[in-house]
């Protein structure tokens, strides 16, 4: 395990713009100075993926930036077009929280709205930083860190819970209001929320509110780029069946684990002491 993209570029690119990159911390996807911040490092936590499990799994947001893309896709696929639509960040909505980004299609030469669609990117993230932060640290001193593993791990499971009940939640509300939210993710996790949740009835249809489009990383002339590999689509009813209907853990074996850890001595008694 270690890092496969610092700063935009790949690990293993030695080119002028990927030193100029590392030098001024600098983030292509933002055009700006990368954002994410460690409490362990003066400089900002730039990696933008990782090498695990024999994928390439993003962890940072801002991944999904890449040149417009995931938006001029979701904008095709629900308006048609690209043209007459507009992109805004941040869109805060009352009792519902945040949206991460609003397309909105307006009409031509006017402030009138035609039709509006919530994009929402969920990227990973993962266990045991502290190994990370020393690859990062490595790299930052010249050190090849491909020839090193470091003990990190994905926090995917933490993740997608997470995300599935803003899924319940926002994809309520678009059902409601009758339009779109777009859920960008990575092929390994939605996989794995599919495999997690059971989930079934993903053939991606035009009339399904909630939508998943899936990207993974593919190799380019010494960089990666993002490439749409595949969509779904579902209702909120789906969603929420799915989640109620979880197989429920084996009791005995709980009432197992809290013997032992008596056994072991491991609880902290309550009893009050008197002197």
């Amino acid at each position: 395990m270690n890092p496969n993209e610092i700063f935009t570029f790949p690990v293993e690119n030695k080119s002028t713009e990927a030193k100029k990159a590392i030098k001024n911390y600098y983030c292509k996807f933002l055009e700006a100075k990368c954002d994410k911040q460690s409490r362990t490092i003066k400089y900002p936590m730039g990696v933008c993926s990782v090498n695990h499990s024999k994928t390439k799994p993003i962890i940072c947001p801002h991944r999904f930036l890449e040149n417009n893309i995931v938006f001029q896709d979701a904008s095709k696929a629900v308006f048609g077009t690209t043209n007459n639509v507009l992109l805004f960040s941040e869109v805060h909505l009352s009792n519902v929280g945040t949206f991460d980004f609003v397309l909105v299609k307006h009409k031509p030469i006017s402030s009138k709205i035609d039709d509006f669609c919530i994009v929402e990117f969920q990227s990973d993230s993962t266990t045991g930083t502290g190994e990370l932060v020393k690859a990062l640290k490595d790299f930052m001193k010249g050190i090849d860190i491909l020839e090193n593993k470091y003990k990190f791990g994905m926090n995917t499971y933490n993740t997608i819970k997470l995300s599935y009940i803003q899924m319940l939640i926002k994809g309520q509300v678009m059902e409601k209001w009758n339009k779109n939210i777009v859920w960008v993710m990575q092929k390994f996790v939605y996989d794995n929320m599919v495999k997690r949740f059971k989930l079934i009835d993903l053939d991606y249809k035009q009339q399904d509110y909630t939508k998943y489009f899936i990207y993974d990383l593919k190799p380019n002339k010494g960089i990666y780029n993002l490439q749409l590999v595949d969509k779904a689509s579902t209702t909120v009813s789906n969603l929420l069946r799915a989640f109620t209907h979880q197989p429920t853990p084996s009791l005995d074996e709980f009432v197992s684990v809290l013997e032992n850890k008596i056994k072991l001595k491991l609880g902290l008694s309550l009893e009050s002491k008197r002197h």
